[in-house]
Protein backbone atom coordinates (compact mmCIF):
# COMPACT_ATOMS: atom_id res chain seq x y z
CA UNK A 1 0.00 0.00 0.00
CA UNK A 2 1.56 3.71 -1.32
CA UNK A 3 0.93 6.51 1.12
CA UNK A 4 -0.33 9.13 -1.11
CA UNK A 5 0.08 12.78 0.50
CA UNK A 6 -3.23 15.49 -0.81
CA UNK A 7 -2.70 18.82 -0.23
CA UNK A 8 -5.18 21.42 -0.83
CA UNK A 9 -8.93 22.36 -1.09
CA UNK A 10 -11.88 20.57 0.79
CA UNK A 11 -15.29 21.74 0.37
CA UNK A 12 -18.73 20.30 1.28
CA UNK A 13 -20.82 20.10 -1.91
CA UNK A 14 -24.65 20.48 -2.06
CA UNK A 15 -25.73 18.47 -5.40
CA UNK A 16 -29.14 19.18 -6.78
CA UNK A 17 -30.64 17.05 -9.76
CA UNK A 18 -32.43 19.12 -11.87
CA UNK A 19 -34.05 18.72 -15.55
CA UNK A 20 -31.79 21.77 -17.19
CA UNK A 21 -29.12 23.73 -15.76
CA UNK A 22 -30.51 26.91 -14.20
CA UNK A 23 -30.28 30.32 -15.94
CA UNK A 24 -31.27 33.85 -15.13
CA UNK A 25 -33.51 35.00 -12.09
CA UNK A 26 -36.29 32.12 -10.36
CA UNK A 27 -37.41 29.61 -8.70
CA UNK A 28 -35.79 26.00 -9.49
CA UNK A 29 -36.71 22.66 -8.29
CA UNK A 30 -34.89 19.63 -7.44
CA UNK A 31 -35.14 15.93 -8.66
CA UNK A 32 -32.21 14.51 -6.04
CA UNK A 33 -30.09 16.23 -3.60
CA UNK A 34 -26.72 14.90 -1.66
CA UNK A 35 -24.05 17.10 0.67
CA UNK A 36 -20.64 15.33 -0.15
CA UNK A 37 -17.42 15.83 0.41
CA UNK A 38 -15.25 17.77 -2.69
CA UNK A 39 -12.68 19.99 -3.74
CA UNK A 40 -9.87 18.89 -5.80
CA UNK A 41 -7.49 17.66 -3.76
CA UNK A 42 -10.22 16.04 -1.43
CA UNK A 43 -11.49 14.15 -4.06
CA UNK A 44 -8.35 13.06 -5.43
CA UNK A 45 -8.03 11.93 -1.68
CA UNK A 46 -11.50 9.77 -1.72
CA UNK A 47 -10.45 8.31 -4.98
CA UNK A 48 -6.94 7.34 -3.65
CA UNK A 49 -8.62 5.61 -0.94
CA UNK A 50 -11.18 3.80 -2.70
CA UNK A 51 -8.40 2.45 -5.14
CA UNK A 52 -6.80 0.69 -1.89
CA UNK A 53 -4.10 3.05 -0.76
CA UNK A 54 -3.19 5.23 2.21
CA UNK A 55 -4.33 8.85 1.66
CA UNK A 56 -3.52 11.66 3.61
CA UNK A 57 -5.16 15.12 3.05
CA UNK A 58 -3.95 18.10 4.54
CA UNK A 59 -6.26 21.21 4.16
CA UNK A 60 -7.30 24.51 5.91
CA UNK A 61 -11.47 24.47 6.96
CA UNK A 62 -12.93 27.10 8.88
CA UNK A 63 -14.03 25.97 12.59
CA UNK A 64 -17.53 25.60 11.82
CA UNK A 65 -20.05 22.87 11.80
CA UNK A 66 -19.25 22.91 8.23
CA UNK A 67 -15.62 22.31 8.73
CA UNK A 68 -16.48 19.56 11.21
CA UNK A 69 -18.75 17.87 9.37
CA UNK A 70 -16.19 17.78 6.44
CA UNK A 71 -13.97 15.49 8.61
CA UNK A 72 -16.45 13.38 9.11
CA UNK A 73 -17.57 12.58 6.19
CA UNK A 74 -14.07 12.33 4.57
CA UNK A 75 -13.02 10.07 7.47
CA UNK A 76 -15.79 8.16 6.66
CA UNK A 77 -14.44 7.29 3.56
CA UNK A 78 -11.09 6.32 5.08
CA UNK A 79 -9.01 9.35 4.32
CA UNK A 80 -6.46 10.49 7.14
CA UNK A 81 -7.95 13.86 8.16
CA UNK A 82 -5.83 14.35 11.33
CA UNK A 83 -3.69 17.14 9.98
CA UNK A 84 -6.58 19.13 8.94
CA UNK A 85 -5.70 23.04 10.50
CA UNK A 86 -9.23 24.82 11.45
CA UNK A 87 -9.14 28.47 11.35
CA UNK A 88 -10.65 30.23 14.16
CA UNK A 89 -13.92 32.48 13.16
CA UNK A 90 -13.98 31.72 10.02
CA UNK A 91 -16.31 29.62 7.49
CA UNK A 92 -15.49 26.39 5.96
CA UNK A 93 -15.60 26.06 1.74
CA UNK A 94 -18.62 25.43 -0.07
CA UNK A 95 -20.19 24.60 -3.39
CA UNK A 96 -23.67 24.61 -4.76
CA UNK A 97 -23.88 22.55 -7.88
CA UNK A 98 -26.69 21.86 -9.82
CA UNK A 99 -26.27 18.65 -12.11
CA UNK A 100 -28.71 18.05 -15.40
CA UNK A 101 -30.21 14.98 -16.96
CA UNK A 102 -26.62 14.81 -19.15
CA UNK A 103 -24.68 14.81 -16.15
CA UNK A 104 -23.44 18.34 -17.05
CA UNK A 105 -22.77 20.62 -13.83
CA UNK A 106 -22.73 23.99 -12.82
CA UNK A 107 -20.62 25.25 -9.65
CA UNK A 108 -20.78 27.97 -7.61
CA UNK A 109 -18.37 28.13 -4.96
CA UNK A 110 -17.62 29.89 -1.59
CA UNK A 111 -13.73 29.53 -0.53
CA UNK A 112 -13.18 32.79 2.15
CA UNK A 113 -10.62 34.73 1.69
CA UNK A 114 -9.79 35.09 5.54
CA UNK A 115 -8.32 31.69 5.89
CA UNK A 116 -4.74 31.68 6.88
CA UNK A 117 -2.90 31.01 3.97
CA UNK A 118 0.35 30.41 5.58
CA UNK A 119 1.43 26.84 5.22
CA UNK A 120 4.60 26.54 7.55
CA UNK A 121 2.70 23.95 9.92
CA UNK A 122 2.35 21.18 7.02
CA UNK A 123 4.15 18.43 8.73
CA UNK A 124 7.78 18.20 6.54
CA UNK A 125 7.76 14.45 7.86
CA UNK A 126 4.42 13.20 6.43
CA UNK A 127 5.62 14.21 3.17
CA UNK A 128 9.31 13.06 3.03
CA UNK A 129 7.41 9.62 4.41
CA UNK A 130 4.98 9.78 1.28
CA UNK A 131 5.29 7.75 -2.13
CA UNK A 132 3.38 10.58 -3.93
CA UNK A 133 2.24 14.04 -3.18
CA UNK A 134 -0.79 15.22 -5.13
CA UNK A 135 -1.92 19.22 -4.95
CA UNK A 136 -4.19 21.19 -6.43
CA UNK A 137 -3.85 25.25 -7.06
CA UNK A 138 -7.20 26.38 -4.88
CA UNK A 139 -4.51 27.04 -2.03
CA UNK A 140 -1.51 28.05 -3.75
CA UNK A 141 0.57 28.99 -0.93
CA UNK A 142 0.33 25.08 0.29
CA UNK A 143 0.64 23.49 -3.13
CA UNK A 144 4.15 25.50 -3.23
CA UNK A 145 5.42 24.84 -0.11
CA UNK A 146 4.06 20.69 -0.43
CA UNK A 147 5.81 20.49 -3.70
CA UNK A 148 8.89 22.31 -3.01
CA UNK A 149 9.30 19.57 0.22
CA UNK A 150 8.24 16.66 -2.01
CA UNK A 151 11.42 17.92 -4.42
CA UNK A 152 13.97 18.56 -1.49
CA UNK A 153 13.02 14.53 -0.68
CA UNK A 154 12.56 13.21 -4.44
CA UNK A 155 8.98 12.78 -3.82
CA UNK A 156 7.25 12.41 -7.01
CA UNK A 157 4.41 14.81 -7.18
CA UNK A 158 1.22 15.99 -9.42
CA UNK A 159 -0.57 18.96 -9.89
CA UNK A 160 -4.14 18.99 -10.28
CA UNK A 161 -4.10 22.59 -12.83
CA UNK A 162 -7.38 23.72 -12.71
CA UNK A 163 -8.51 27.12 -13.41
CA UNK A 164 -7.63 29.69 -10.42
CA UNK A 165 -8.14 33.51 -9.44
CA UNK A 166 -4.18 33.91 -10.10
CA UNK A 167 -1.35 33.03 -12.04
CA UNK A 168 -0.26 29.16 -11.01
CA UNK A 169 2.29 28.77 -13.65
CA UNK A 170 4.82 28.78 -11.42
CA UNK A 171 3.81 25.99 -9.58
CA UNK A 172 3.30 23.68 -13.05
CA UNK A 173 6.98 24.32 -12.71
CA UNK A 174 7.45 22.83 -9.36
CA UNK A 175 5.88 19.86 -9.86
CA UNK A 176 6.91 16.31 -11.46
CA UNK A 177 3.66 15.57 -13.92
CA UNK A 178 1.21 18.41 -14.24
CA UNK A 179 -2.46 17.42 -15.48
CA UNK A 180 -4.23 20.47 -16.94
CA UNK A 181 -7.85 21.03 -17.27
CA UNK A 182 -9.20 22.31 -20.80
CA UNK A 183 -9.62 26.07 -19.67
CA UNK A 184 -6.81 25.39 -16.86
CA UNK A 185 -3.85 24.55 -19.83
CA UNK A 186 -5.46 27.59 -21.45
CA UNK A 187 -5.52 30.26 -18.65
CA UNK A 188 -1.90 29.02 -18.44
CA UNK A 189 -1.10 28.72 -22.37
CA UNK A 190 -3.11 31.34 -23.44
CA UNK A 191 -3.51 29.24 -26.24
CA UNK A 192 -7.18 27.41 -27.07
CA UNK A 193 -5.21 24.70 -29.38
CA UNK A 194 -4.59 21.56 -26.95
CA UNK A 195 -1.74 20.64 -29.20
CA UNK A 196 0.05 24.32 -29.40
CA UNK A 197 -1.15 24.74 -25.19
CA UNK A 198 0.92 21.84 -24.34
CA UNK A 199 4.13 23.11 -26.54
CA UNK A 200 3.75 26.13 -25.63
CA UNK A 201 3.92 25.01 -21.61
CA UNK A 202 6.25 22.50 -22.10
CA UNK A 203 9.01 25.25 -23.42
CA UNK A 204 8.59 26.61 -20.34
CA UNK A 205 8.32 23.68 -17.78
CA UNK A 206 10.41 20.62 -17.09
CA UNK A 207 6.99 18.99 -15.93
CA UNK A 208 5.63 15.82 -17.32
CA UNK A 209 2.25 17.70 -18.82
CA UNK A 210 -1.22 16.29 -19.64
CA UNK A 211 -4.68 17.50 -20.49
CA UNK A 212 -8.11 16.16 -19.52
CA UNK A 213 -10.93 17.30 -21.76
CA UNK A 214 -13.65 15.59 -21.28
CA UNK A 215 -15.64 13.66 -23.79
CA UNK A 216 -12.13 13.99 -26.22
CA UNK A 217 -10.32 12.12 -23.52
CA UNK A 218 -6.87 12.86 -22.35
CA UNK A 219 -3.50 14.07 -24.10
CA UNK A 220 0.04 14.26 -23.18
CA UNK A 221 3.65 14.78 -24.24
CA UNK A 222 5.91 12.34 -24.59
CA UNK A 223 9.14 14.74 -26.12
CA UNK A 224 8.19 16.41 -29.27
CA UNK A 225 5.32 13.49 -29.87
CA UNK A 226 1.45 14.03 -28.29
CA UNK A 227 -0.37 11.20 -27.36
CA UNK A 228 -3.85 10.80 -26.29
CA UNK A 229 -6.18 8.07 -24.55
CA UNK A 230 -10.08 8.26 -25.98
CA UNK A 231 -12.56 8.79 -23.12
CA UNK A 232 -15.10 5.88 -22.25
CA UNK A 233 -18.59 5.35 -24.15
CA UNK A 234 -20.54 5.85 -21.27
CA UNK A 235 -23.92 7.96 -20.60
CA UNK A 236 -22.74 10.19 -17.48
CA UNK A 237 -25.24 10.81 -14.75
CA UNK A 238 -23.05 12.85 -12.58
CA UNK A 239 -19.65 14.49 -13.89
CA UNK A 240 -18.87 16.40 -10.48
CA UNK A 241 -15.44 15.49 -9.24
CA UNK A 242 -14.12 13.77 -12.26
CA UNK A 243 -11.37 15.73 -12.86
CA UNK A 244 -10.24 15.53 -9.35
CA UNK A 245 -10.80 11.44 -9.00
CA UNK A 246 -8.72 11.24 -12.40
CA UNK A 247 -6.11 13.03 -10.46
CA UNK A 248 -6.45 10.71 -7.56
CA UNK A 249 -6.51 7.63 -9.76
CA UNK A 250 -3.51 8.40 -11.84
CA UNK A 251 -1.32 9.16 -8.66
CA UNK A 252 -2.49 5.64 -7.76
CA UNK A 253 -1.15 4.45 -10.86
CA UNK A 254 2.38 6.31 -11.10
CA UNK A 255 2.99 5.10 -7.07
CA UNK A 256 2.21 1.63 -8.56
CA UNK A 257 4.88 2.58 -11.20
CA UNK A 258 2.42 2.07 -14.54
CA UNK A 259 3.84 4.08 -17.35
CA UNK A 260 1.98 6.89 -18.28
CA UNK A 261 0.06 5.59 -21.13
CA UNK A 262 -1.30 2.90 -19.02
CA UNK A 263 -1.63 5.20 -15.96
CA UNK A 264 -3.94 7.76 -17.94
CA UNK A 265 -6.66 4.66 -19.40
CA UNK A 266 -6.77 3.88 -15.88
CA UNK A 267 -7.22 7.08 -14.49
CA UNK A 268 -9.81 7.69 -17.09
CA UNK A 269 -11.49 4.51 -16.22
CA UNK A 270 -11.72 5.47 -12.76
CA UNK A 271 -13.54 8.94 -13.47
CA UNK A 272 -15.74 7.46 -16.17
CA UNK A 273 -16.92 4.86 -13.81
CA UNK A 274 -17.61 7.76 -10.82
CA UNK A 275 -19.74 9.35 -13.07
CA UNK A 276 -22.15 6.66 -13.22
CA UNK A 277 -23.71 7.41 -10.05
CA UNK A 278 -24.91 10.27 -8.84
CA UNK A 279 -23.30 11.64 -5.72
CA UNK A 280 -20.04 13.24 -6.52
CA UNK A 281 -17.13 12.24 -4.86
CA UNK A 282 -19.21 9.21 -3.30
CA UNK A 283 -19.24 7.76 -6.98
CA UNK A 284 -15.61 7.21 -6.89
CA UNK A 285 -15.92 3.06 -8.14
CA UNK A 286 -13.23 0.93 -5.69
CA UNK A 287 -11.02 -1.34 -7.01
CA UNK A 288 -13.12 -4.35 -7.41
CA UNK A 289 -14.72 -2.28 -9.86
CA UNK A 290 -12.57 -0.54 -11.98
CA UNK A 291 -10.28 -4.05 -12.49
CA UNK A 292 -14.06 -5.90 -13.59
CA UNK A 293 -14.11 -2.98 -16.00
CA UNK A 294 -10.39 -3.39 -17.43
CA UNK A 295 -10.87 -7.02 -17.43
CA UNK A 296 -14.06 -6.50 -19.84
CA UNK A 297 -12.50 -3.98 -21.90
Amino acid sequence: MAKIVCVGLACLDYLFKVTTLPGGGGKFFADDYRAVPGGPAAAAGIAVAALGHEAIFIGRLGDDQVGHDLVHHMAAQNVDVTHIRHISGQSSQVSSVAIDQEGERQIINYSSSKLDPDPSWIPEEIISSADFLLTDVRWPEGAEHALKTARKYNIPSLIDADIAPIDVSYLVELATYSIFSERGLEMVSKESDIEKALRACQDKSEAWLAVTAGEKGSYWLEGSQLNSCPAEKIKPIDTCGAGDVFHGAFAVAMAEKMNVAEAMHFAGITAALKCLTFGGSLGVPDRTEVERYLAGS
